[in-house]
């Protein structure tokens, strides 16, 4: 038996077995092209052989102008594919290179006979070099007992006498063909005149009988040629069989996963779990694969997946991935046994999820904080030498960060990593047999490839950089799927479209239903335009698309309940559009029997699939228990702010204590900035409590003022460059704003000897307010503040906040102080600040401590000629607006402490844009809600 693909030889054997009460002899079963390569004896090459053989024969061809093999793989894929397919469909090859080099010619011939450029030249001469390259690519492939497919069917296809005279199986039986190219077509040819052989097609008359129906395109012309059998039995089954087809439009990836899981969940409560042995769910786009492994529901129970796992999805191919980029972008260490690595690389790969398997996880913190804590951008292994000798992380740390001066070297440290890593899951999973089998066949994927380039760069020196290890590793993982050996016949099938050649199933679940999905789009990576392929026949993109047709309407030729299901939602590209299958379908198919229910859905929103009413945090006790501690420890203007612009963030962020991570800062972010300036101004104006500076003062402190920010800078960004670059001009902005800042202070008319001095720097204000919780009765909220300079000037108390960035006059003006609290203020948080330092002073003056007018304002260094801005109430005294706030405070407090009103998510988009949580509440997905 000779079948499309080896997924079909496994059912046939299954609905081979309950025949008869005795035992039988299977039938030898192949795929195609495991018959083609049994009969030649010949080895199908992968993919890196026949990249390797190539290359070799560019070289002999191109002498030393060759290129680097890193700048070869790039067209190196089209080649090979255009060689499969000129040997598949049987052409002269002489006449195609011929017929393709003329017509490159002829599209850089000018009539006024300028000379062509080199590069034209050399154009031309690879066009003319095509046969010598198919040539020496052949020859170096035979020679080694290796034939790609459709070398293999050519060789047999041109001496079929050498090969198929005497045949080892009595009776050869070709199933379930469709698109078959003339080598494969001359070989059955020859097999069936011989009398040994027959072909049985797979074929309904709805698309057989119509010949605008391009799913019959290749079947029409096959079921006419008698040379291959007259007995043909042509089904009816869209005629004669009733099935019911669903179609719907849900927006993104997930939406349509979540759907298929909803649906196989329906199938077991319907029928229960012996249906879902007639059941399939088939990919249009096989990046669905992850997202729909975590939709299937467990009660499912075991599921196959026939399709593969794409091996440059998994997490451990990242991590190997992420090592040979980390080693790509080292640079020489200061040491000559140790390389630096960019902290950005490093950091990837420590904190890589998979890592636990080679070591105690636990430990990474200790080790990334380190990292981080140097502020170094490169970082060798000398640097780490403080850490631990105790920390066992800290040999994985050592095994990465070798050096590896040689790509032999690199491929050796990957080899060393997988072995350890087996071991580790062999030991780890001992209990959990279907995981250890999963990511051991991963890592046995990855070994088989890392092997196969290391034969290749020690057979031929072809892998000369890091950069081109990378670029194979990629390509040789982007052709190798991992196939997992399960229970292929038991559960749920999961496959994608060439999958489900010569495959039955009752209940068909087809996600990603799109237009350039199903069918695919026309990119065709070859040399040979459209145009030659035509004149040639050689499969053009309409080729391709009749072969998708034919998947499409066999797939569900004996199937009784069918879900079509596509993406309504449209990127930035367009997209969107459901496949022209679909509407045929819905156009045709229910005219064609009434026994064809169809049901269209209307594409759902992405708001009506995620059903979001937002996220919602309810404070139970152990809430409430956290609301006691933060009263206690304090609220600030920041913290206050934030629960006024999104409850959900100051959850995050106050209740629980989480925080951002703390980076390496490669460039000086805007915090340390404004860190670096207030710390240089309290370190000169500690001196002067009581009084102000005097002009001296002030000229003498300017002198020191490089020097007073280079020791900020050391304690604010340790071990960062602050001598190049970027760096070395916000420097320079920090010097500058400090020196304009006190010259102008120093021209300003203070009079210690009437009265006006600074009364603090860096002053903590501190006072409470008491609320009433239903909870925890009367409750004391500590409201805490830092003044970064409070002065008396012509006997008005001024509290200043210094701000390095820009500071809008609108943003120090309100109505009333009731505005502060409103869901629109959030362009107040400046105002509402300064109110809060107004507050907290204004307790202090009643407790003795200041008497007199009191002003909150701001000095922005981004706008020094405007001197200091006082807030602005427009429709309220200093003092009733005082009494409001602290009402409104007492509200406010009262809010968050309420068990009755649960933390919930802004409405406003601007809030989420740099919130470190949008990622936790994926509020900015919400893209049709704003």
């Amino acid at each position: 038996m000779v079948m499309p693909n080896r997924r079909a030889g496994l059912f046939l054997k299954q609905y081979l077995s309950p025949v008869g009460d005795k035992p039988i002899w299977a039938p030898a079963i192949f795929s195609v092209e495991d018959f083609v390569a049994h009969i030649t004896g010949l080895t199908i090459p992968d993919p890196l052989v026949q990249m390797s053989a190539l290359y070799k024969a560019h070289c002999e061809i191109n002498g030393t102008k060759a290129l680097p093999f890193d700048d070869f793989i790039g067209w190196s894929k089209g080649l090979i594919r255009d060689f499969e397919e000129t040997d598949q469909y049987l052409i002269d090859r002489a006449s195609l290179y011929g017929h393709l080099s003329e017509t490159r010619a002829l599209s850089l011939w000018n009539l006024n006979e300028r000379p062509l450029t080199e590069f034209e030249q050399n154009y031309l001469q690879f066009f003319r070099s095509l046969p010598e390259y198919y040539r020496i690519y052949r020859e170096i492939l035979t020679g080694q007992n290796l034939a790609y497919h459709g070398l293999a069917c050519r060789l047999v296809a041109e001496n079929p006498a050498e090969y198929l005279l005497t045949p080892e199986w009595n009776h050869i039986i070709f199933a379930g063909f469709n698109a078959i190219t003339p080598a494969q077509l001359k070989i059955f040819h020859y097999l069936i005149a011989s009398g040994k052989s027959e072909i049985h097609w797979d074929a309904d008359a709805y698309y057989i009988n119509n010949p605008d129906q391009e799913a019959g395109r290749f079947l029409r012309k096959h079921l006419k040629d008698e040379s291959l059998g007259k007995n043909h039995n042509v089904s009816d089954y869209f005629g004669t069989v009733a099935r019911n087809i669903k179609i719907a439009g849900i927006p993104r990836q997930v939406g349509q996963t979540m759907l298929a899981g909803s649906l196989i969940s329906e199938l077991i409560t319907t029928h229960g779990p012996e249906i879902l042995t007639k059941t399939a769910v088939v990919l249009a786009d096989e990046s669905l694969l992850i997202p729909l492994l975590n939709a299937i529901p467990p009660e499912a129970g075991q599921f196959n997946v026939t399709m593969g796992y794409p091996l440059m999805q998994s997490p451990v191919f990242t991590l190997f991935d992420g090592i040979i980029e980390m080693h790509i972008n080292a640079s020489s260490g200061r040491s000559a046994d140790f390389n630096s690595f960019y902290h950005r690389n490093l950091i990837q790969v420590l904190q890589h999820s998979h890592m636990h398997f080679l070591s105690a996880y636990q430990h990474i913190g200790e080790v990334l904080n380190f990292i981080r804590g140097m502020n170094l951008s490169y970082i060798g292994l000398s640097d780490l030498s403080s850490i631990s000798i105790s920390n066992p992380y800290m040999d994985v740390v050592r095994l990465v960060m070798q050096k590896t001066s040689t790509v032999a070297e690199l491929i050796h440290l990957l080899q060393e990593l997988i072995s350890l890593m087996k071991a580790a899951i062999n030991n780890e999973n001992a209990s959990n047999n279907q995981s250890q089998s999963a990511e051991t066949e991963i890592l046995f994927n990855l070994a088989v490839i890392l092997n196969r380039l290391e034969t290749i760069s020690a057979d031929a020196d072809l892998i000369g950089s890091h950069r081109t290890l990378r670029n194979l590793f990629r390509e040789a993982a982007m052709s190798m799927p991992v196939a997992f050996y399960g229970e292929p016949l038991k559960g749920i099938q999961v496959m994608g479209m060439l999958e489900t050649r010569t495959l039955d199933f009752e209940n068909i679940i087809l996600l990603s239903a799109n237009e350039d999905k199903l069918p695919s789009g026309k990119s065709y990576n070859s040399f040979i335009p459209f145009d030659i392929r035509r004149e040639f026949g050689m499969p053009t993109h309409q080729d391709q698309q009749a072969v998708y047709a034919y998947h499409f309407y066999r797939l569900m030729q004996r199937s009784s309940n069918i879900w079509l299901i596509y993406n309504s939602e449209a990127d930035d590209l367009g997209g969107g559009e459901k496949s022209r299958f679909i509407s045929q379908i819905l156009h045709e198919l229910a005219a064609y029997s009434s026994l064809n229910t169809l049901t269209q859905i209307s594409p759902a929103t992405e708001s009506q699939v995620n059903h979001r009413d937002g996220i919602k945090i309810e404070k139970d006790q152990i809430v409430l228990n956290k609301l006691l501690v933060l009263a206690e420890k304090g609220l600030s203007p920041t913290t206050v702010n934030q629960y006024l612009n999104c409850s959900m963030r100051f959850y995050f962020s106050s209740v629980l204590g989480l925080g951002e991570t703390t980076e390496v800062e490669e460039t000086i972010d805007f915090r340390t900035l404004g860190t670096v300036v207030h710390e240089v101004l309290e370190r000169f104006y500690e001196n002067y409590l009581r009084s102000f500076p005097a002009k001296e003062d002030y000229h003498n402190f300017m002198k020191i003022i490089p020097e007073a920010v280079s020791k900020a800078m050391q304690k604010n960004y340790p071990g960062g460059d602050t001598k190049n670059g970027r760096n070395l001009l916000i420097v320079k902005v920090a010097e500058t704003w400090i020196k304009r800042f006190l010259q102008q202070e120093s021209e300003q008319e203070y009079n210690p000897s009437a009265g006006d001095h600074i009364i603090a720097v860096e002053r903590r204000l501190e006072d409470s307010i008491i609320i009433n919780t239903s909870w925890n009765g009367n409750l004391k909220v500590n409201l805490k503040g830092s003044a970064d300079r409070i002065d008396r000037v012509n006997g008005l108390t001024r509290i200043i906040d210094y701000k390095t960035g820009k500071v809008e006059n609108r943003e120090l003006r309100i109505k009333s102080a009731d505005e502060l609290f409103e869901t629109s203020a959030i362009h107040k948080e400046k105002a509402f600040q300064l109110m809060c330092y107004l507050l907290l002073v204004n307790k202090e003056e009643k407790n003795g401590s200041h008497s007199g007018l009191t002003q909150a304002g701001i000095i922005s260094f981004r706008s020094l000629k405007q001197g200091f801005r006082s807030l602005e109430i427009t429709d309220q005294d200093s003092s009733t607006a005082l009494a409001e706030f602290e009402a409104g405070l007492i509200r406010l407090f009262e809010e968050i402490c309420d068990p009755e009103i649960p933390f919930t998510q802004t409405d406003r988009k601007e809030d989420c844009y740099f919130c470190p949580f949008k990622g936790i509440c994926s509020k900015t997905e919400e893209k049709q809600d704003w």
